[in-house]
C-alpha cells in the first residue's frame, strides 16, 4: 500500500468515526422556555399602567375599550392590543423572587395591572440586552419591546377617530347649514342655509366623518397657540347623544375640539376643510 493510499484510508476512517459519533452521540436537553404569563388578552378587561408621570386606567365595555382616569375617552384599540401583547411573552431564563434590587425591581419605574394579574419593569441584562420583568412569583427576561409599548401618553392612547362606531349621526348644526338624514336620505334643510349639497357630496361627507382619523390627538393643556375659532358644530345622533365640536382653525391645520372632553383632533387644512364644510367636497369630486 502506498504512503497516499494509507492516508486516504486513515482519513476515511477518522470522518467515519465522526459521523458515528455524531449520530449516536446523547442528544442535549432541549433549552426550557417559560411562559410568563397564562392569561390571554382577549380575556381581559382592565388595564393600569403606572410610571412615575401618571396613572392611565383602562377598561373594556361593549367590545370596546375606555380611558377613565386620568380622562374618559375612547382608547386606540390597536395599541391596547400591542400593550397586552406581554401576556404571550416567554423566557429563557428566570430567577427566584428575591434580591430584587440586582434587577431594579425593588422600585419598578414602569407596571402594569391586566385585571388582577401584575407586571413590573426594571433594569437590563448588560449581556442580552433583555429587561427585567417580575410576574406570577418570578423574575424573567423578555424583550423590551413590551415596556416600549407601554411608555405612552394619555394623548396617545385616545382613539384618533372622531366618531365611535356606536354614534351614528341624523343632523349636523353648524351657523350657515343643517344637513338632516331624512327620509332614507341626507338633505340640506332650509331656511338655515342657501347652500345646497347633492345626494353624492353629502353621502361622501357623512363617510368622512366616519372614517376620519386625525394625524394628531392632544388635549386641551396642549394645544397649540395661534389657532382663530371658526364655530361649533353639533351632531345629533340616533341613540338621541348631541356631541359638539369647537372648530379651530390656523395656516396649516383643522383642530376640532371635541367638547367636554376638550381632546383636539388635528387635521391637515385639506382634510379639515372638507370635515367643515361639505361644499369643499365638491372641489374634489
Amino acid at each position: 500500500m502506498t504512503h497516499h493510499s494509507r492516508l486516504n484510508l486513515i482519513m476515511f476512517a477518522t470522518i467515519a468515526g465522526l459521523v458515528v459519533f455524531l449520530y449516536f452521540r446523547p442528544q442535549s436537553d432541549a433549552i426550557q422556555e417559560y411562559p410568563i404569563s397564562t392569561t390571554t388578552g382577549e380575556s381581559v378587561q382592565s388595564a393600569r399602567i403606572l410610571n412615575k408621570q401618571q396613572e392611565i386606567v383602562l377598561k373594556q365595555s361593549n367590545d370596546q375599550w375606555w380611558m377613565t382616569e386620568p380622562i374618559q375617552a375612547r382608547a386606540d384599540e390597536k395599541k391596547i392590543g400591542e400593550i397586552l401583547e406581554i401576556l404571550k411573552a416567554s423566557s429563557y431564563q428566570r430567577f427566584a423572587l428575591e434580591n430584587l434590587e440586582r434587577f431594579n425591581l425593588d422600585r419598578p419605574y414602569l407596571q402594569l395591572y391586566a385585571d388582577n394579574e401584575y407586571f413590573g419593569f426594571g433594569g437590563f441584562s448588560p449581556t442580552t440586552n433583555q429587561q427585567y420583568v417580575v410576574t406570577n412569583d418570578f423574575v424573567y427576561l423578555i424583550s423590551p419591546r413590551y415596556a416600549l409599548a407601554m411608555s405612552l401618553t394619555v394623548s396617545d392612547l385616545i382613539n384618533s377617530e372622531l366618531l365611535a362606531p356606536d354614534e351614528i349621526p341624523i343632523r349636523f348644526e353648524m351657523d350657515r347649514w343643517v344637513v338632516e338624514f331624512q327620509n332614507h336620505r341626507w338633505r340640506t334643510i332650509q331656511p338655515y342655509s342657501k347652500d345646497k349639497f347633492d345626494d353624492e357630496v353629502l353621502t361622501r361627507w357623512i363617510q368622512l366623518w366616519q372614517t376620519a382619523r386625525a394625524g394628531a390627538v392632544k388635549l386641551e393643556g396642549g394645544l397649540d397657540s395661534g389657532f382663530v375659532e371658526r364655530g361649533i358644530i353639533q351632531i345629533s345622533m340616533r341613540n338621541g347623544n348631541i356631541v359638539r365640536f369647537n372648530m379651530l382653525q390656523n395656516e396649516y391645520s383643522i383642530v376640532l375640539r371635541r367638547m367636554p372632553e376638550k381632546i383636539g383632533y388635528y387635521f391637515p387644512i385639506e382634510v379639515g376643510q372638507q370635515l367643515i364644510n361639505p361644499s369643499t367636497m365638491l372641489l374634489n369630486k
